[in-house]
């Protein structure tokens, strides 16, 4: 009796969580003669258990609930009507909106994670609320989908 034995392919894996991101933009003032720019830092952390040894993880913030927009994301007055146009961006200089279409306006960032191990993904996000706007005072908020891909 003869048998023939081979061995299935072997599949390793990376996995990846995150959680929700309260980022501060800081506060604004009714007409400030300046923008107000902050930055906020968003964490992936991702194990992998076997497989190719670099992971690529990829980040990207969608519409604002208030505008419906990317390019032009709104704050909205909790319990009021006024907004506040504001925007993250994936460079210092806030000249490249942070969107969620892959390959344009995404952040990847590319790290060894050793096998059986932990590593932390760090992505710098840079806020800016615009100078000169005509607002009342109170808590502004916003909800953006954040999407981690893996």
């Amino acid at each position: 009796m003869a048998a023939l034995l081979a061995a299935g392919p072997a599949y390793g894996a990376v996995t990846c969580t995150g959680s929700n991101a309260n980022l501060s933009l800081g506060t604004y003032e009714a007409y400030q003669s300046t923008n107000l720019d902050s930055s906020g830092v968003i964490t992936v952390n991702c194990s992998r258990d076997g497989g190719p040894a670099n992971a690529t993880v990829t980040i990207g913030l969608g519409q604002s609930l208030n505008s419906g927009s990317i390019a032009n994301r709104q704050l909205k007055l909790t319990g009021g009507s006024d907004v506040l146009a504001y925007n993250f961006y994936r460079d210092v200089n806030r000249s490249a909106v942070l969107g969620n279409t892959g390959g344009v306006d995404t952040i990847s960032l590319t790290q060894h994670v050793p096998n059986n191990s932990t590593i932390a993904f760090t992505f710098t996000l840079f806020g800016r609320i615009n100078a000169l706007q005509d607002i009342r005072s109170g808590n502004y908020a916003d909800t953006l989908v954040l999407t981690i891909s893996f």
